[in-house]
């Protein structure tokens, strides 16, 4: 039995903030970034109290207990989404990660004028922005897979997909929408045409069973701060032949293997893409924060969020001139409801709730592209979490029909 009210005993904030603010926290702002359980931080404290040193680096016992939990770390990644130990890199987050994989690609495929770069109108600008540079450094062109309803226009897709495709990169769940996309369709039209596919799994790693294997993916990047995970962290996923390809982007120590002062050679992967000094004590909590989702059950997490957007998604529907813009079939939404509120801002719906101590995020949710699409200039978003729970839902409810009352509405 999934118990929220338990498992809110883990997270220290909800007890501080009330005991700061006098009012209980409602946190529904999980898309954004989720809370930390305190055996996440006891992990990271466990290291910088305990056996804090670099890795990689040295032969004393402090130095190899590090490497040993960090390289430990290394394969429960590995196994959380099925892929091998040396297919994972770690890096400081979503961001990061995909900007990195661009300037790799675009050393290894030779982008000229001509070229095609296939991305969806659903992107969080970290998948857009930077395949956009991408093509003005090269000549590419970037096409634009267009939505059908709240999912993608997968004929359309298929269609824009041609020979001249070189890259596709689309979301495996949208931040704004809460879709889960057919990743696998696009998989297959790709390989007819011999394109790489990168997928962003930032809203969807934690809450979802995910398998690199059966995506069939050629490279998944993600953030450990959305899935109980410290901010700073996350990981790059990319198929080991394809990694043996790429040339680092980032140069220093811990990449290397031989330097000289006209030339240097470079580790084997994963490590070759790991330049400098690693967060060391947050990948030791990211390894912690998939032990607890793995500790609840991957599944569990699945279903707690599916009854959470249909409850949330009936009561809102209930409330006059509210407006549900998220994916309303619960089956195939990540955990998401976003709506408007006729006559009101979202930014202003987000401010008053929080006077309430209720935690949404209104605006463009780094998807201006995708609002244009939906005709507006933003939305308010209530994200959910294994944290929350029914109760929440109604103070959600209860709130947004204050909120109403306030702007005369």
């Amino acid at each position: 039995m999934f118990n929220s009210e338990n498992i809110k005993k883990d997270f220290p904030i909800f007890e501080n903030y009330e005991k700061k603010t006098g009012k209980p926290l409602v946190y529904l702002d999980n898309a954004a970034s989720s809370q930390t359980p305190k055996q996440v931080v006891e992990a990271m404290d466990e290291y910088y109290f305990g056996y804090r040193s670099n890795v990689h680096r040295s032969p004393y016992d402090l130095s190899e207990e590090a490497t040993e939990a960090y390289e430990g770390v290394r394969a429960k990644v590995a196994l959380f989404i099925g892929a091998k130990t040396k297919e994972i890199i770690f890096t400081s987050g979503a961001t990061i990660g995909v900007n990195m994989l661009v300037y790799m690609l675009e050393r290894y495929l030779k982008l000229k004028k001509g070229d095609e770069i296939v991305v969806s109108v659903a992107e969080h600008h970290s998948n857009i922005v930077p395949f956009q540079e991408l093509a003005r450094r090269t000549g590419a062109k970037l096409k634009i897979i267009p939505l059908l309803g709240t999912d993608l226009d997968y004929e359309k897709a298929e269609q824009l997909i041609s020979s001249k495709t070189k890259i596709i990169a689309m979301p495996l769940a949208s931040n704004v929408l809460g879709t889960i996309y057919d990743v696998g369709r696009l998989v297959k039209k790709a390989n007819e045409v011999g394109s790489i596919v990168i997928v962003d799994a930032s809203k969807a790693i934690g809450h979802m069973n995910i398998n690199v294997r059966e995506l069939e993916c050629d490279f998944l990047f993600a953030s450990g701060h959305k899935m109980l995970g410290p901010t700073g962290t996350g990981i790059l996923y990319g198929k080991e032949d394809l990694l043996e390809k790429l040339y680092p982007s980032f140069f220093g120590g811990g990449v290397i293997e031989k330097v000289s002062v006209e030339w240097s050679t470079y580790n084997k992967i994963p490590t070759r893409f790991e330049a400098g000094t690693p967060n060391v004590a947050g990948v030791i909590g990211l390894g912690a924060a998939i032990g607890y989702v793995e500790k609840l059950g991957i599944e569990e997490v699945r279903k707690h969020s599916k009854e959470l957007v249909a409850y949330a998604g009936r009561r809102l529907s209930e409330i006059e001139g509210v407006h549900l813009i998220s994916e309303k079939n619960e089956k195939k939404n990540i955990g998401i409801v976003s709506f408007t509120i006729d006559g009101v801002h979202p930014h202003d719906v987000a401010e008053i709730l929080g006077r309430d101590g209720i935690a949404i995020r209104g605006g463009h949710h780094c998807a201006m592209p995708l609002m244009k699409h939906l005709g507006v200039s933003g939305v308010c978003r209530a994200s959910f979490y294994v944290y929350n729970d029914i109760k929440d839902v109604d103070k959600l409810v209860g709130a947004i029909v204050k909120a109403k009352m306030v702007f005369g509405k």
